[in-house]
């Protein structure tokens, strides 16, 4: 048996090299069209510190324990007043129904989406273990309003999610 030569013919394998640099242009194509998708659609939003929130997070559920079993009865209210502008209304009592009096109410709205726009107000004490305050807003849309009551050496924390329409 003889054993065949193998000829390679220069006219059929000239493709080859081109293909080989073209697979990789698409590859750099990709990753270059993904990374400025990346940086056209960040918003800049991220989260502070969230190493230390992560490690406080089994305080943080301590605290939530020991809300709930004061036993505050804490009652939300929001109302679109304008265009933008919203009021904000908590009524507060103890776990027996009497309002608490002497309590110090902040909000801090917080865009879900967008960074800059976060607005901090203190509620005023109204009659009857009421709070409220208005507030305007830049932006239409959603927002999370991070709430903080302290009364009589203890603190409650809640968050609400509101709409304002455009």
């Amino acid at each position: 048996m003889r054993a065949r030569a193998v000829t390679t013919d220069p006219d059929r394998s000239w493709w080859i090299p081109f293909a080989f640099v073209g697979f990789f242009a698409v590859v750099l194509a990709t990753n270059v069209a993904m990374i400025w998708l990346a940086f056209a659609t960040w918003t800049g939003l991220e989260t502070e510190s969230a190493y230390q929130k992560g490690l406080a997070y089994n305080h943080r559920l301590a605290e939530t324990r020991a809300q709930a079993a004061r036993g505050w009865q804490v009652d939300v209210a929001f109302a679109e007043r304008a265009p933008r502008r919203l009021e904000i209304a908590l009524d507060l009592a103890d776990r027996h129904g009497n309002p608490l009096e002497r309590a110090v109410v902040d909000a801090t709205l917080l865009r879900p989406t967008h960074e800059g726009h976060d607005r901090r107000v203190a509620l005023e004490r109204r009659l009857h273990g009421r709070y409220a305050a208005e507030v305007e807003l830049p932006l239409a849309g959603q927002w999370d309003v991070d709430l903080k009551v302290e009364a009589a050496g203890e603190v409650w924390r809640g968050t609400r999610r509101v709409f304002l329409r455009p």
